[in-house]
């Protein structure tokens, strides 16, 4: 009999990838999200899909019924992170889900009074089997989202991060590590920090992009204030901006420049480097101002 696994966040970098290279292995999955619709187009018929939004419980029996092992992203700017999500694995805990995979940060380790690790603890004390994965940022995120736009619009990007290294990490990656933890007990109990194999600053960044499409790619160093300005101005939260800004504050101060060998660790390979990655995915910036597609 296949195993069932709820995969949250099926929709995203890391949900989608993680849900087809657990179907690729003979699991029965079920894609969570709050945007069903998408995840049908999405997944076809590969897979059950289910609503589930954190905030409302009534969501919480369909998505959660049947299933062993549950793969949670956890919102990483959200202040209300364990408050929100608590309720859920409780519930799925006390539905017979026996494996946790959760998805957070890295860095978030060293506060324990950060909402997203007092989330993590609360984990830790279920008492079922659970892997904590703390990863980097993605390198879809140059691809994909306001910034993968931005370059495309402008061919350019701004961040308030100056010159600090980021060891970036490639989101399939991320869920080739998430599937192993799923698939097999030898990672239970443990956490990762998932990383890139290199540390980069964001000029490099740029480089690395410009190189591969044959185009300009600038980067300019901003402001918190002016980064604060655009994020409320776009629509987000004051409280989750806020979040954001210290994000950026953290990275300057070195604390996402770590390079570890816990991808290496799981996978028995190393982890793409960016510039594979850029080399992979050129189609993403290919309507960069002055590049023809």
């Amino acid at each position: 009999m296949s195993k069932r696994i709820l995969v949250t966040g099926a929709t995203g970098t890391v949900g989608s990838e993680l849900a087809r290279l657990l179907v690729t292995a003979g699991c029965d999955i079920r894609a969570a999200t709050r945007s069903p619709e998408k995840a049908e187009r999405l997944f076809r018929s590969e897979v059950d899909v289910v609503e589930l939004d954190y905030r409302r419980a009534s969501t919480f029996d369909a998505a959660v019924d049947g299933a062993e092992g549950i793969f949670l992203q956890a919102p990483p700017f959200d202040p209300d992170a364990r408050e929100t999500l608590v309720p859920l694995l409780d519930w799925a805990v006390q539905a017979g889900v026996g494996n946790v995979v959760m998805m957070t940060a890295m860095g978030v380790e060293v506060r324990d009074d950060l909402p997203i690790r007092r989330l993590e603890k609360h984990v830790e004390s279920l008492g079922v089997a659970f892997t904590l994965l703390r990863p980097n940022f993605h390198m879809q995120h140059f691809a994909g989202g306001f910034l993968g736009e931005r370059i495309r619009r402008t061919g350019a990007f701004s961040m308030p991060v100056g010159d600090a290294r980021v060891s970036i990490v490639d989101g399939c990656d991320v869920a080739e590590v998430a599937a192993a933890c799923l698939l097999s007990d030898e990672h239970d109990g443990k956490e990762f920090t998932l990383t890139g194999p290199e540390a980069l600053t964001h000029q490099e960044i740029a480089e690395t992009i410009s190189g591969v499409i044959d185009a300009p790619v600038a980067y300019e160093s901003v402001s918190d204030e002016e980064m604060l300005a655009r994020l409320t101005s776009t629509g987000w939260r004051p409280e989750i901006a806020g979040v954001v800004i210290a994000l950026y504050q953290s990275v300057r101060g070195g604390v996402r420049a770590p390079v570890t060998g816990d991808v290496a660790q799981v996978l028995g390979r190393a982890p793409a480097a960016f510039s594979d990655f850029a080399a992979r995915n050129t189609d993403s910036w290919l309507s960069v101002v002055g590049q023809n597609p």
